[in-house]
């Protein structure tokens, strides 16, 4: 992640904290957006932190297809992620 991206989700993570409403950022969260227990996806920030995360849309067949195939190399690194969590 970059700086500036960094910057722009600090900023969004502090706006729904103070109660603005409507503020949505893209985040690598826990859902159930797909059968993958993670995904980078549009989430809604709120006083709470994440108060929402948001479905994929309408993806078109070519999109499907994208994420069907990447579906293997995700669930491996959400699987190394996990194993290195729980080893801190």
């Amino acid at each position: 992640m970059t700086l500036y991206a960094g910057a722009i989700f600090a900023d969004a993570c502090l706006k729904g904290l103070k109660g603005v409403p409507d503020v949505v950022e893209c985040s690598f969260v826990q859902s159930t957006v797909t059968e993958l227990p993670f995904l980078a996806s549009k989430v809604r920030l709120g006083k709470n932190g994440v108060e929402e995360v948001l479905g994929l849309g309408h993806l078109s067949d070519y999109e499907k297809q994208g994420l069907e195939s990447l579906k293997p190399e995700l669930q491996s690194s959400i699987e190394k992620g996990i194993k290195f969590a729980n080893q801190s």
